[in-house]
């Protein structure tokens, strides 16, 4: 009697089952890694949006405030929308939207990009 050599049918699914095992645990580590870089890339963009308006801000003429508003322009963006909100300085009461302007604003810039990402940056703006 000849014994045959070989592979039986549970050694074969066993070594298929770990194939799996290791190909799922190597696909999902790419997953995650295309979507941190992803979310990376959002986060780098918003970063560098927000510092580019900000600067824009700053090389505009300074805006008188109250008692109308102060008005400065926004860059814009595909996909990303900008909005701030000007406070002025007291020597006694700090910044606030209803001080008077006697030429010291801080300027609080909010920046929202895709995905719901949000980044605010605040600065001081001098009158010349």
């Amino acid at each position: 009697m000849t014994r045959k050599r070989g592979f039986s049918l549970i050694e074969t699914m066993v070594a298929t089952a770990l194939l799996a095992v290791i190909v799922v645990t190597i696909l999902s580590a790419f997953s995650a890694t295309t979507i941190a870089t992803t979310r990376h890339q959002q986060q780098t963009s918003l970063d560098r949006w927000v510092r580019s308006d900000a600067e824009y801000i700053k090389s505009q003429a300074y805006s008188l405030g109250l008692p109308g508003p102060t008005v400065y322009q926004n860059i814009s963006a595909a996909g990303y929308s900008f909005s701030y909100q000007v406070s002025y300085w007291d020597p006694l009461l700090g910044f606030a939207p209803g001080n008077s302007d006697i030429g010291l604003q801080q300027i609080v810039l909010t920046v929202s990009g895709p995905n719901g990402t949000t980044e605010t940056l605040i600065f001081l703006k001098v009158q010349p």
